[in-house]
């Protein structure tokens, strides 16, 4: 029974991880270059990368700033596409270890070290060019940027006419 409850809470944890991973919008990989003259609607933003960009478009960032932080994504790109793969590659592991007919506590174990340590490296690389996106950002800029954060993460809760962790039927 204890082995079941690590084995489950393991699992919510991967799935947070995954979710967490995402927050700054750094997991689309096949974003085009970013382009902020384009304006606020004309891009059309695909998957969780254009979250990151969407906001950035908020910020009236000058050329030479879109310029850097193009080059930034650009630069980027194949790493953050290996070790998004790697990561996905062993959350996908993981999962047929615990969905396996037959239970195998070595390779659950060995498959979950595996998830966690390509998550760990996903999330370093995000990480690493957050930092470097915002080192572009002024103040006032990084500043906005976490307001728009804030927001978005206060209305996350709020969703299907519920506050998040409010009781039911309230």
């Amino acid at each position: 029974m204890q082995t079941k409850r690590k084995l489950i809470w393991i699992t919510a944890l991967s799935m947070l991880l995954s979710g967490a991973a995402f927050s700054l919008g750094m997991g689309n990989t096949e974003s085009t270059d970013y382009d902020a003259s384009a304006g606020q609607g004309q891009r059309p933003h695909k998957g969780r990368g254009g979250q990151l960009m969407a906001e950035l478009e908020k910020l009236d960032l000058t050329a030479d700033q879109s310029q850097q932080i193009a080059s930034i994504v650009k630069l980027n790109r194949e790493t953050m596409k290996e070790v998004h793969s790697a990561w996905a590659e062993a959350r996908a592991a993981l999962e047929r270890q615990i969905s396996a007919d037959e239970f195998d506590e070595t390779a659950v174990r060995t498959a979950c070290r595996n998830a966690a340590a390509a998550g760990e490296e996903f999330a370093v690389q995000r990480a690493k060019i957050a930092s470097q996106i915002r080192a572009v950002l002024t103040s006032d800029q990084r500043a906005e940027l976490d307001k728009i954060r804030a927001e978005k993460r206060s209305t996350k809760g709020k969703r299907f006419g519920k506050e998040h962790g409010a009781p039911v039927g309230e």
